[in-house]
């Protein structure tokens, strides 16, 4: 193989892999969930069309808690950030504790390797939420997570309050799922800015092996 092919296959190659993130996914009750590694310390979960959702989540208002596994060391977290895109319309208050999420709620256990997060007041369903969720502390590194488990609690409010009114219950059964590669992930797809650049490179380097030749 020519110096030309080896430079324009290691430009593609260092392309798709700098553009290919850990992705996960996995519908069920009309609801999909999306997990996609961002870095070391950082993933999103987006959760679609929520409020169309059918079975015994059909009732869903509000998503009471989350729950994650299996993402690597997460005994080793210390704090949480979490950001929803949208913005909630009021104030959520996210607090966390290692252990496993129940039908009760947030179960604490310090051995656990999974994190339990919860909010205070449920958030509003939208049919487009992401999160985007910072792991904190010293050894955390979700970047090698191979099969995430998500588990997740929806509620029903039976009124407009940003209290729990009287009628508030739990939607129908709570997920416990480990989600599955996306196609993109399985087949390692480029982003087009990425497959742009490698283009470009290519372009560049042919224009230059014809200038050596003329």
């Amino acid at each position: 193989m020519s110096k030309f092919i080896r430079l324009i296959a290691a430009t593609l190659l260092t392309a798709a892999a700098a553009s290919s993130h850990a992705g996960y996914t996995h519908t069920t009750q009309g609801v999909s969930f999306t997990y996609e590694g961002v870095d070391a310390n950082t993933f999103t979960l987006r959760i679609q069309n929520a409020l169309d959702a059918t079975g015994n989540w059909a009732t869903a208002t509000h998503l009471g808690y989350l729950g994650f596994k299996g993402l690597g060391n997460l005994n080793a977290v210390t704090a949480v950030n979490v950001n929803v895109t949208p913005a909630p319309g009021s104030s959520i208050l996210w607090t966390y504790v290692h252990g496993e999420l129940t039908g009760a709620g947030c179960n604490s256990n310090a051995n656990s390797n999974s994190i339990c997060l919860d909010a205070t007041p449920d958030l509003l369903l939208t049919n487009d939420l992401l999160f985007t969720i910072d792991l904190l502390g010293n050894g955390v590194d979700i970047s090698n997570a191979t099969a995430p488990l998500l588990k997740a609690s929806f509620t029903v409010w039976q009124d407009a309050t940003r209290n729990k009114p009287a009628g508030y219950t739990t939607a129908g059964s709570l997920l416990e799922q480990t989600l599955a590669p996306t196609a993109v992930d399985n087949g390692r797809l480029p982003e087009p800015a990425s497959l742009a650049l490698a283009c470009l490179a290519l372009a560049g380097a042919t224009a230059a092996r014809r200038r050596i030749r003329g």
